[in-house]
């Protein structure tokens, strides 16, 4: 396997730096708005249209822009990578803030970044939906997905300097905040013809004959960084989001505080009960940051939390960095070992500060659950097309509709809790190893974490010992050899319970004797505490 490198240090690509906006706005005549008076002077190369936002959005109140909400700008700042092409590209959008206060620039760190690695990236002007302003991250969507048509429009433009240099089917999507969850409204619009916005609006076409779209971009993989969630839901109901998925935020977050996006994290790519084994050849991923907030993940953000003990700006930029950029690497350039980095955050480890702490959760293409919890709310069971019974020896098992993470909204996703207060209690999925095709699979996964409750000790990691056995073998792994399981960060309201994937070889069983190809029983021993409760999301094999 090649060896990985930081994927936050600098590339070896040179690269230009060009400014693109609408003609004719006139932000000069405003001095109010005097930090976005240099859109007035795009690059001539570089002018672009307007676009008609009126069915999805309303202009930020109190703010006074030189165009109405039919004649937005495409504005953004860009870095080009020196050479012949054609390159992906990366498009980012910042969230609601001080309309007053230019957001966009707030990215150009990790734009240069993948600049510097042989990346096409943007980052782009939503300021005009700041502000005072409810329900807009449609637009936000749309607006996202015009910009990524500029490019395509460039891209085929003879004469163009980015004339067949931009990569269509490689394409990443980033967004902050209110702009994070519009990523995923973007992910989903994308693929549509037309959209009735809401019920109050008719259907609006996006194939082109009204001037929005057409889309059908090549998207590699969506990324939200503390978004919101459901602040805009279509008519069908909550987004799902159809690309592959990774969400990034911060346990010290004082604006987005109540984590919505790991919501928006469990609706993409769920589990079927009714078809468990089908997958749609997704990944997603998630990285909780401990002592992250909102706003240093923008540059141009003054801190959200003064007195609260957070990570540094330099700090909490590194992070964002190097999994952003091993993100990068991975889906758009090609370099599937950073994949890596997903699947487990310790993989990175050496390249953020020592003192960031992380919980991450990764879900694959291919896996087969022996238990994924979305039957019921009943006593658990060993989830189909895989046979056996389910025992609990001192442990109270429950299956729950719970807000693991204070997300405040109705919850979807059923997860288990299991509560003991002596040593020795055990949990046992008691499988038929003719319905279990292990030797298909590289990794025996589950998805665990502890919450607040009193058996579980303040500021400890809570363990327990995970045994697999087959025939008359049995091995025995410390859950915390493969992973903490740290105690919640409790800052900001109630206490966020996220679950961490442990990721057990199934090569490493092999070695110490399980046969794989006769796997009889997985059990979660819970021998190294006296007392404790932890929430498990699923128990799966993956690669």
């Amino acid at each position: 396997m090649a060896a990985l490198h930081n994927p936050g240090l600098p590339g070896k690509f040179p690269y230009d730096s060009v400014l693109y906006a609408s003609a004719g706005v006139n932000y000069s005549a405003v001095p109010a708005l005097n930090q976005y008076h240099l859109y007035d002077h795009p690059d001539p190369a570089y002018v672009t249209g307007r676009i008609d936002l009126s069915a999805f959005a309303e202009l930020g109140a109190a703010v006074p822009w030189p165009f109405a909400n039919t004649a937005v700008p495409l504005n953004g700042h860009l870095r080009i990578p020196r050479g012949r092409g054609p390159f992906p590209l990366a498009v980012f959008a910042h969230g609601n803030h001080n309309p007053f206060e230019n957001s966009t620039p707030g990215y150009l760190y990790l734009c240069e970044l993948l600049a510097s690695h042989g990346v096409l990236a943007a980052t782009i002007d939503v300021n005009f939906l700041n502000g005072f302003n409810f329900g807009e991250n449609d637009g936000r969507a749309i607006v996202h997905l015009e910009h990524l048509k500029q490019f395509r429009r460039w891209n085929g433009q003879a004469g163009h300097p980015l004339c067949g240099k931009v990569d269509l089917n490689r394409l990443l999507i980033v967004g902050h905040s209110r702009g994070g969850e519009g990523v995923g409204h973007a992910s989903y619009f994308n693929r549509l013809a037309a959209i009735q916005p809401d019920a109050s609006h008719p259907t609006v076409p996006l194939d082109g004959s009204k001037g929005l779209g057409p889309y059908r971009f090549g998207l590699r993989a969506v990324a939200a960084i503390a978004p919101t969630d459901r602040q805009y839901q279509p008519l069908t109901g909550p987004t799902v989001v159809p690309d592959h998925y990774f969400l990034i935020h911060g346990s010290r977050d004082g604006d987005v505080s109540s984590f919505e996006g790991y919501n928006t994290y469990n609706r993409a790519h769920a589990v079927d009960p009714a078809n468990p084994t089908a997958s749609d050849g997704k990944r997603k991923a998630l990285l909780w940051v401990y002592r992250a907030n909102h706003n240093q993940f923008n540059s141009v953000w003054a801190t959200e939390t003064p007195g609260t003990p957070t990570l540094s700006r330099p700090e909490q930029e590194q992070v964002a960095r190097v999994h952003l950029g091993a993100l990068a690497q991975a889906f758009l350039l090609g370099r599937g070992n950073y994949f890596r980095v997903l699947r487990d955050h310790a993989v990175a480890a050496p390249w953020v500060p020592a003192r960031v702490d992380c919980v991450s959760q990764y879900q694959g293409a291919e896996r087969l659950f022996l238990q994924h919890n979305q039957e019921s709310t009943g006593f658990p069971e060993v989830s189909s097309p895989v046979q056996g019974s389910v025992f609990a020896d001192s442990v109270t098992a429950a299956r729950q509709l719970f807000d693991l993470v204070n997300a405040g909204a109705p919850q979807t996703t059923i997860t288990l809790r299991l509560g003991w207060s002596a040593a020795g209690a055990r949990y046992t999925l008691a499988v038929d190893p003719a319905t279990l095709p292990a030797e298909r699979f590289r990794l025996l996964s589950l998805r665990v974490g502890q919450s607040v409750e009193a058996p579980n000790a303040a500021n400890r990691d809570q363990d327990f010992t995970v045994e697999v056995s087959s025939g008359s073998r049995t091995v025995a792994v410390a859950a915390s050899s493969l992973h903490r399981l740290l105690y919640p960060d409790v800052v900001f309201g109630a206490a966020k319970i996220v679950m961490q994937t442990l990721r057990l070889p199934l090569r490493r069983l092999a070695k110490r004797g399980v046969d794989v190809r006769d796997v009889r029983s997985v059990s979660l021993v819970f021998d190294r505490r006296p007392g404790g409760v932890v929430y498990v999301g699923d128990v799966q094999l993956c690669d």
